[in-house]
């Protein structure tokens, strides 16, 4: 992690840091200031500062937003348009003494209140507490956050952790605050902000009776196996008889499939909002998924804010629909693997702009079949999901009476996670896995593999995982793995593929590897999977 900067440190010093040693630094360097960015290559701003490319950081992902966006409040756009998310820490060495650090932010991805909360630590010691970028300034804003820190071992340590989908930065400035220097200020605290709306890269909003996130077990994950287990030959990378794959933490870069013993054969994306869907930035070449050759769910939001069915029925939306199919289909390219489109996914749930509902279910089904005649038309190789929340919750109505028919559907889904009711035991997950909800429709899991086959479809499981809010269960890993197993196929009433969430958010509420909270399910998953 080198950390050439107007400290100017020596070639010497500077593979010490690649070597994640900490080495004492210039106390009459320039300025006393170290600039870093979160871009591929250096970046001088308008005032001719060089930000070195970024460094330094422990996990996390580095893209890249458009060059034409615009950000407010600042001159140097491009600073803020390359970020660093899902970062666990960043370190850069220092010499000892007191630094004032000013963290950069512009949120470019979500645009709704609440979507990002997160948190930092300098040293050890909080800094910036619940921060929601949009929340204070909006969207496509510049934001600055400066605080001081005192450091006394040679290195300045910077932690991340979020509690709703994922922290980020943008740029990192540290400047040496010397004696007689004017100190700054108490750093600004930020209020929490009222989570609004669910992330679009989040499981369902959990039911009211679901009891609130608890703090992080400090239970340790078992590492990973020196050597993954030879694998049967099955056609699919993972060797299940199944398409078995991850999304979130490890699942692009492979960390995931090591640690499970096995490889992926497929991952999962969201583009929920109308701008999200516009440019899938998880596909642009240098982001997550940029170079995955293998099969992908993608979930496209129906629908925005303000916006509604009856709309969509009349056909307002058709051209936003095509443009985005197109550009889907362009990011796509030769890639080896499926496209599996889940459009409008959980409409079934309350939590979504595009819910379906006894109000407008009629529209709903017209607008399905207008985005399943554009996607025949423009992407025809891809395959339309039509996926529902586990538990129907406001639509006030069976979901099977909006399920607009075979013919306009590839793929039946439902998420699937161990909540409402939470399954501690086998004999419990096997008995729910044949509910139905109060409405009639298909609730547990087996039967909606019967409703799939009732109408000649495969099933997928676009969305599953523990729930470390209720507790730990192996028995619901073993549950679904044995179901998986039980109907692996790709016919009618067949499982096609299963994606597990392991997406860092709510407290790693969902989190199989990277941290956590379910050592048990963990360990039972890298058992059978």
């Amino acid at each position: 992690m080198s950390k050439l900067s107007t400290f100017l440190l020596s070639a010497s010093a500077a593979a010490a840091v690649a070597a994640g040693v900490a080495v004492p630094v210039s106390a009459h360097a320039a300025d006393d200031v170290l600039r870093f960015a979160t871009s591929t290559t250096p970046y001088v701003d308008t005032a001719g500062r060089t930000w070195q490319a970024e460094t330094g950081f422990t996990g996390g992902y580095q893209v890249t937003a458009p060059s034409f966006r615009d950000i407010k409040g600042t001159d140097n756009d491009e600073l803020y348009q390359s970020e660093r998310w899902g970062m666990s820490g960043w370190r850069t060495p220092v010499a000892n003494g007191t630094y004032k650090v000013t963290l950069k932010f512009a949120e470019t991805f979500f645009t709704y209140r609440g979507a990002r909360v997160f948190s930092v630590t300098a040293e050890g010691r909080p800094v910036v507490t619940d921060l929601d970028i949009f929340g204070t300034v909006g969207f496509d804003t510049r934001l600055d956050k400066s605080f001081t820190v005192t450091v006394k071992d040679g290195s300045l340590d910077l932690g991340f952790s979020a509690t709703r989908n994922n922290a980020k930065v943008d740029a990192i400035q540290v400047q040496r605050v010397r004696a007689g220097a004017v100190t700054p200020g108490p750093r600004p605290t930020q209020p929490t902000p009222v989570v609004t709306t669910p992330a679009p890269t989040t499981p369902p909003s959990t039911p009211p009776s679901t009891p609130p996130s608890t703090p992080p077990s400090t239970s340790p994950v078992t590492p990973p196996p020196s050597s993954a287990p030879a694998k049967p030959s099955t056609g699919n990378a993972s060797g299940h008889a199944w398409m078995s794959g991850s999304a979130g933490v490890g699942a692009a870069n492979g960390r995931f499939g090591a640690w499970r013993g096995s490889d992926l054969d497929v991952v999962a994306s969201w583009a929920g909002d109308a701008d999200n869907s516009a440019n899938f930035y998880t596909l642009w070449k240098g982001a997550e998924y940029g170079a995955w050759n293998g099969s992908m769910d993608m979930a496209v939001g129906g629908i925005d804010a303000g916006e509604t069915w009856a709309q969509a029925a009349a056909g307002r939306y058709d051209a936003r629909w095509a443009a985005s199919l197109t550009k889907l289909k362009q990011l796509w390219g030769d890639r080896d693997g499926t496209m599996y489109i889940r459009f409008a996914h959980e409409m079934n749930g309350y939590w979504f702009s595009w819910s379906v509902n006894k109000n407008n279910y009629q529209d709903f089904m017209t607008s399905w079949k207008r985005y399943r005649a554009l996607q025949q038309q423009i992407f025809p190789e891809a395959e339309l999901v039509f996926s529902v929340n586990k538990e129907t919750n406001g639509a006030g109505m069976d979901w099977t009476t909006f399920f607009p028919g075979k013919q306009y559907v590839d793929v039946l889904s439902v998420d699937y996670y161990n909540n409402w009711p939470y399954a501690a035991t086998l004999a419990q997950f096997q008995q729910q896995s044949w509910e139905r909800d109060g409405w009639g429709a298909p609730k547990g899991i087996n039967a909606h593999l019967a409703f799939a086959k009732s109408q000649g479809l495969p099933l997928a499981v676009s969305e599953w995982s523990g729930n470390a809010d209720d507790g730990d269960s192996p028995a619901f890993i073993q549950g679904m793995h044995d179901v998986f197993k039980a109907n692996a196929g790709t016919g009618a009433g067949q499982l096609l593929y299963e994606v597990q969430f392991n997406v860092d958010i709510d407290n790693r509420r969902w989190l199989l590897d990277g941290g956590s909270r379910m050592p048990n399910s963990a360990a039972k998953y890298r058992e059978l999977f």
